[in-house]
């Protein structure tokens, strides 16, 4: 696997599993209120989308890297 595969993929897995971790009341399948798997799904989701956006466009790349 790529560099820049792995990147957009912890995006988008980040991503997704905050949207799914918001909404999921929304569409029934969670009880009422938010609980704690919301909470966590949410917590991962958004340090998984923020690792991808570091390595991808924040972090600096190494002088010999092409």
């Amino acid at each position: 696997m790529s560099e820049t595969q792995l990147t957009y993929g912890l995006i988008v897995v980040g991503v997704v599993l905050a949207l799914a971790s918001l909404v999921v009341d929304v569409i029934g399948i969670g009880t009422d209120g938010f609980g704690v798997g919301q909470i966590a799904g949410l917590v991962v989701g958004v340090i998984l989308a923020g690792v991808g956006i570091y390595r991808g466009f924040i972090r600096e790349q190494p002088a010999d890297a092409p």
